[in-house]
């Protein structure tokens, strides 16, 4: 598992740079590392939802899509905000499980 999180970072990293390289926008790029460091909050977020494992998959599906969503800014030069919205979604709605059903789920 960490070397998997270990190459999510550095491919990112990697492209942030590289992009940064290429063309020197700086606003781009800031904007890019923002965002990354929004998804990986998010996910490193997410271990909480364990307990409820559709929660969880359907979470770092989403994850998932963010961090597409994030190379094909740096690809495309497209942001689309709300996939960078998606994984609050999944927060919302465990925290929202919990407040209707307790913390069970601990």
């Amino acid at each position: 598992m960490k070397g998997k999180i270990i190459l999510w970072l550095l491919v990112t990293f990697v492209a942030i740079g590289w992009e940064y390289y290429r063309h020197r926008n700086l606003r781009k790029t800031l904007i890019a590392s923002g965002t990354f460091a929004w998804i990986a909050a998010a996910a490193t977020l997410g271990m909480t939802m364990r307990a409820i494992l559709p929660l969880f998959a359907v979470h770092y599906l989403v994850i998932l899509l963010a961090w597409g969503a994030l190379l094909f800014y740096l690809w495309r030069d497209k942001y689309f905000w709300w996939t960078f919205a998606l994984p609050i979604l999944t927060i919302l709605t465990f925290v929202g499980l919990n407040f209707l059903e307790g913390s069970r789920y601990e």
